[in-house]
């Protein structure tokens, strides 16, 4: 498990925007990087970005199985409302929380059961290059 994990944010000019992943949970508790799906879990990290920057943004979760079909991003993601500032501090950051129920990930799953995660952060879609993410590690999600 690699969490806390940060992750560049590419921005122009470069330096200080970062997405950090602080935390993982689960309700089954230890150990941390063992995540019962049924239970559901819990990510939540930060967003540090330039206070001039307004607009919405997103962080969402990835999911590839190792040596399974599953590829892709888990459902819901976190929406940030980015709201501009002309007073310290800047940087700016945004925190968020992603809470995935039961059944984000096919339980039982044929394959390995083991995952690698990342969370991506985009902002305004694909209109723009600011993007980033960061390595969270693997996880077994049964």
């Amino acid at each position: 498990m690699s969490v806390p994990a940060t992750g560049d944010i590419q921005f122009v000019p470069p330096g200080g925007a970062k997405l950090t992943v602080d935390s993982v949970t689960d309700p089954g508790g230890a150990p941390a990087d063992v995540l019962d799906v049924d239970l559901g879990f819990t990510v939540s990290g930060t967003v540090t970005l330039p206070n001039w920057l307004a607009g919405t943004a997103t962080v969402c979760i990835w999911a590839d199985e190792q040596g399974g079909a599953i590829d892709k991003a888990l459902s819901p993601c976190a929406t940030i409302t980015l709201t501009p500032s002309t007073t310290e501090p800047n940087p700016k950051v945004y925190h968020w929380t992603i809470n995935f129920g039961g059944s984000v990930l096919p339980d039982p799953s044929s394959g390995s059961q083991i995952y690698h995660l990342l969370a991506k952060f985009m902002y305004e879609g694909q209109a723009t290059d600011i993007a980033g993410f960061a390595d969270m590690g693997l996880y077994l999600i049964n």
